[in-house]
């Protein structure tokens, strides 16, 4: 294991935060853990980051199930509002809509050895998720329940 994955791993244990690791394709570690986004909900939070015998490497943090369509007439209003807030509330992170209506927000990034940075970009993401709720419910309806 590189020392960018030894890192943010301790980074993560001395915030408390839970996690699960597992080795995917190519050598690349995902790390999965929970993120309570309201009393009732909370997010699937996704980092993989890539194998790299550099000192850096790239990563890209998904946010799952930020919301969920069910109702497919709303799908135009979906992309028009998902186009609107990535043009003014996600800075360097988007919003997708995927076909099966769950509404991700994503980032790619590429960290080095300090893991504070990715740590930061992680909780940042997660706190734009949590304010995205109100935009998302005005326009789409309460989400449905994640998958």
């Amino acid at each position: 294991m590189s020392v960018i994955h030894t890192n943010f791993e301790s980074k993560l244990n001395e915030m408390n935060i839970p996690f699960n690791k597992k080795e995917i394709e190519n050598g690349h570690i995902l790390y999965r853990f929970n993120f309570r986004l309201t009393t009732e909900r909370a997010l699937v939070v996704e980092v993989i980051i890539q194998a790299s015998k550099d000192n850096y490497a790239d990563a890209q943090i998904i946010y799952r199930h930020v919301h969920l369509l069910t109702d497919r007439s709303k799908e135009a209003d979906a992309y028009e509002l998902l186009n609107s807030l990535n043009e003014m509330k996600t800075g360097y992170y988007s919003l997708y809509l995927a076909g099966d209506g769950e509404v991700f927000l994503k980032t790619l990034l590429r960290t080095g050895e300090d893991a504070e940075p990715l740590y930061q970009t992680l909780v940042m993401g997660s706190g734009i998720a949590k304010g995205l709720q109100k935009d998302l419910v005005n326009v789409l309806g309460e989400s449905g329940k994640a998958m």
